[in-house]
């Protein structure tokens, strides 16, 4: 039985725009990514890779939320604090400068997610 899986709750691939930022940094830290994969408890994210978040960090996040027929027809914004608990760099086949190389960032929310006004 491979016992390599932590996560209480299982993931799914979802794209999704955000803003992010530091919180309780002398100079706050803002930068915009998109989603890979979102659970109840947490998601992670790829940004550009000039944005370096350590563990532990708390960060501030936005997801863009598209309109979605029968379910949030204007769409939406949803704001989470949460807690990095990994990070990574990200490789990209085809380094250009359209297509620059990115950093990975997993999050555990702090919270529940809520619907921002």
């Amino acid at each position: 039985m491979d016992n390599s899986e932590r996560r209480k709750a299982k993931r799914l691939s979802a794209k999704f725009n955000l803003s992010c930022s530091k919180m309780g940094a002398t100079s706050e830290q803002n930068c915009s990514g998109r989603t890979v994969n979102v659970s109840p408890g947490g998601l992670y994210f790829e940004t550009a890779a000039e944005v370096m978040f350590d563990v532990g960090n708390l960060i501030k996040i936005e997801l863009a939320i598209p309109p979605t027929s029968g379910e949030l027809e204007l769409g939406g914004r949803i704001s989470v604090l949460g807690k990095v608990v990994r990070t990574c760099d990200v490789e990209v086949e085809a380094i250009s400068i359209l297509s620059p190389n990115k950093h990975g960032v997993a999050l555990e929310f702090c919270h529940s997610p809520r619907l921002a006004t």
